[in-house]
């Protein structure tokens, strides 16, 4: 049982019961430890807000999903986006078209291993995969 760094379209594949949702739940119940960037809420949040301007239809199941990401949030040991974060993101993966929040979450997945090696990233972002 390893660490597992928790990246935005993992939790939201949870959250929103999308293609993955199932994969997502397995790695959390085999993790020692679920871990994420104190971003990954903001990131959540807003998309959930999205869906329902894009969605007006979706507005009814909003509460369902905030419950379910305040749950699954409950679970999370959060890192912040602090200035050694910031200054490692700003030039992480410099071959790669990683966007900036993207590399907060890269960067703050390397802090991470740097404490704990065995730590794993679930993600679905292809550009952070790519750039892993």
């Amino acid at each position: 049982m390893n660490p597992l760094y928790l990246e935005s379209s993992a939790l939201l594949r949870l959250v929103l019961n999308q293609e993955g949702a199932v994969e997502v739940a397995q790695r959390i119940s085999r993790a020692s430890q679920i871990v994420a960037s104190r971003l990954v809420r903001v990131e959540a949040q807003r998309a959930l807000l999205r869906m329902v301007l894009d969605h007006p239809e979706q507005s009814r199941n909003l509460p369902t999903f905030e419950g379910r990401l305040a749950d699954v949030s409950s679970q999370m040991d959060f890192l912040e986006i602090t200035r050694e974060v910031c200054d490692l993101a700003a030039r992480i993966a410099p071959g790669s078209r990683l966007r900036s929040l993207d590399a907060i979450h890269l960067a703050t997945f390397d802090m991470l291993r740097r404490l704990e090696p065995s730590a794993e990233i679930l993600t679905y972002d292809n550009r952070l995969r790519a750039a892993l």
